[in-house]
């Protein structure tokens, strides 16, 4: 009869061989992204417009319908991501975003008007705020999800300088009611961290997931 410290010993060689295993599968399962083209779940102008600058080779599908989700920060972003693109079955790699602004306990997603708008701008004006995106990515039935924060100080905005925002530009399709590739950018101090992930889409997060998660090069998603 096999004695205890030799079943735990096997049962360990075991498992090792297990995980070796898993982690040859992982290598095959992700070489086989690479033969796959990259779908983007968006209905937004500026992710669209960034993706066609830095020549992404993509197709548009349109996203899922999002779930109303009541979460806190980070966990909403990547939920509402996540949202975008569980309904699709697509035969290649499939990717949402979403973009939220924090300030202190508050969570601005798009304004529904430009009361709220305006608000929103009223909090944010002369403080420090934090832009938080989120990247779903779902290939087949496996979603992995990431998020990006930076951290953003508005100059103090006088009621004629809201209005002026306000008025400029659509503040209602956009999270915290401002693009800081706008009108908005008359009015930023500083920011902390990825300026793309402000505009909704950070790039060089996005870059390295696709190469170091997913093991792409840049032939396979650049045109």
């Amino acid at each position: 009869m096999a004695k205890k410290g030799e079943l735990e010993n096997d049962k360990k060689k075991k498992l090792d061989k297990c995980n070796r295993n898993c982690r040859m599968l992982e290598v095959i399962f992700l070489k086989k992204i690479i033969l796959k083209m990259v779908y983007v779940a968006t209905t937004s102008p500026r992710r669209i417009e960034l993706l066609e600058q830095f020549g992404f080779d993509y197709k548009l599908v349109k996203p899922c319908k999002e779930k109303l989700i009541i979460n806190s920060k980070q966990d909403l972003a990547v939920q509402k991501a996540i949202s975008k693109i569980e309904c699709l079955h697509i035969d290649g790699l499939v990717v949402a975003f979403d973009t939220i602004v924090v300030f202190k306990d508050k969570i601005f997603e798009k304004p529904k008007n430009i009361e709220e708008a305006k608000s929103m701008l009223y909090d944010l004006s002369g403080s420090w705020h934090s832009v938080i995106s989120a990247i779903a990515i779902k290939y087949k039935d496996l979603i992995k999800a990431y998020f990006e924060k930076t951290f953003v100080k508005f100059a103090k905005l006088e009621k004629n300088d809201i209005d002026f925002l306000t008025s400029k530009e659509n503040v209602l399709d956009k999270a915290g009611a401002y693009a800081i590739q706008g009108y908005a950018a008359l009015y930023i101090e500083k920011i902390v961290g990825d300026y793309y992930n402000v505009v909704g889409l950070p790039l060089n997060r996005f870059k390295k997931i696709l190469e170091d998660d997913f093991k792409l090069k840049k032939s396979d998603y650049l045109k």
